[in-house]
């Protein structure tokens, strides 16, 4: 398996990077150094020109902020895939009514490899706290029909039963009951939480309609890009996300990583 170290280690230090307001570092990760990149607020990017400003309004946003936290996650990949994932943590307040409460931005990066270098990458992630509205990007990808059926068993029987609210089956089966979900924006869950959450997503029959568009496997992990239709019963605009699946050494879910568009997760959190 190839190692793309050269480029993942570029995003641990993302914000030094857009303060220095160095691009060419990420241009050199590009095929001969021309950029073709699909960001949630402006669509596809092919002009290294456009990028440049897109990456100073990416900073801009940061720097009005004085309680922004970037976490590095880690990054994954097989021989001609890597997928990038990161966090931004920060504080919403409201001193009148006491309220505090810290929310964050769940960043992924899937990137289509040619040799060592980048020929094209999709950057996901929730726009409502950027924006100050959700945007969802048309479909970037067309539905595999067939990715399903390539899968292994554990997550055949997973996305299954996201598609028929068959919470049993993702409780007893499928997860761990220690791991974790992160929503693609600003929901964690984990352990109790997780099974509150589940039952009560999937109460009376809803169900979470994940169309899958590409996926590679790596070492205990599943990486998927896909389009979601409809969450927990409630139907979306088609919005587009990454998941990132870990596994236990006994074949378990030990965590789900999601991020992307989204038309949905943000109201799960007062909004002021």
């Amino acid at each position: 398996m190839k190692d793309f170290k050269a480029i993942s280690s570029q995003f641990e230090r993302l914000p030094e990077l857009l303060a220095a307001e160095d691009a060419q570092t990420f241009l050199d990760m590009f095929v001969d150094g021309n950029i073709s990149v699909n960001v949630p607020r402006y669509g596809q990017i092919g002009n290294n020109l456009v990028f440049k400003r897109y990456l100073k309004q990416v900073h801009l946003w940061m720097t009005m902020r004085d309680d922004i936290r970037y976490e590095f996650w880690g990054a994954l990949n097989d021989d001609t895939h890597l997928a990038i994932s990161a966090v931004l943590y920060f504080q919403v307040k409201d001193e009148e009514f006491n309220y505090k409460k810290e929310l964050h931005i769940p960043i992924g990066i899937y990137c289509e490899m040619e040799g060592d270098k980048i020929r094209t990458a999709r950057v996901y992630y929730s726009t409502y706290w950027v924006a100050g509205h959700n945007i969802t990007r048309p479909a970037m990808l067309n539905e595999d029909t067939t990715l399903l059926g390539k899968l292994p068993e554990t997550e055949k029987k997973y996305f299954n039963a996201l598609w028929n609210s068959d919470t049993d089956t993702i409780l007893n089966e499928v997860w761990d009951l220690n791991g974790y979900f992160m929503g693609t924006a600003y929901s964690f869950n984990q352990g109790k939480d997780l099974v509150k959450t589940l039952n009560g997503l999937f109460s009376g029959g809803r169900n979470t309609e994940l169309r899958l568009c590409s996926a590679f496997v790596a070492p205990k992990h599943l990486v998927v890009e896909y389009t979601n239709y409809r969450s927990g019963g409630n139907p979306n605009t088609p919005s587009a996300g990454m998941a990132i699946y870990g596994y236990t050494d006994e074949g378990k879910m030990a965590y789900v990583r999601l991020s992307g568009d989204s038309s949905h997760d943000h109201t799960l959190w007062p909004t002021l």
